[in-house]
């Protein structure tokens, strides 16, 4: 297995986008058309997950033809600590992975 990291910025989620380009790079430069030989993965904190657009735009890009990638795995680490406000008042859903029903996206907890 080759694992390869992405310099994070300090700009919260701003590699997502650029971990899903580099693995469909790596599935086009090594003829992986069924996408089953290279995969992504993000590490994401609940508040960044729930409140960052980039987020969900990375997550509409996924079923789009020269953009797919066959899914990429999105870990959401629930550390209730991105927002200084009550629970209640930081998201209109029950759970920060909410935005990803929007898609049909596995969720598991």
């Amino acid at each position: 297995m080759h694992l390869s990291l992405v310099a994070n910025p300090s700009h919260l989620e701003a590699v997502d986008p650029i971990v899903v380009g580099k693995t469909r790079a790596k599935q086009y430069y090594s003829n992986d058309t069924n996408r089953t030989k290279n995969l992504g993965v993000l590490i994401h904190g609940d508040g960044s997950f729930a409140g960052q657009g980039v987020v969900y735009e990375t997550l509409h890009l996924s079923a789009l033809p020269n953009y797919t990638t066959g899914g990429t795995i999105h870990i959401v680490v629930n550390n209730q600590v991105a927002f200084t406000t009550d629970p209640q008042a930081g998201r209109s859903s029950q759970y920060c992975t909410d935005v990803a029903k929007a898609l049909n996206a596995p969720i598991s907890m």
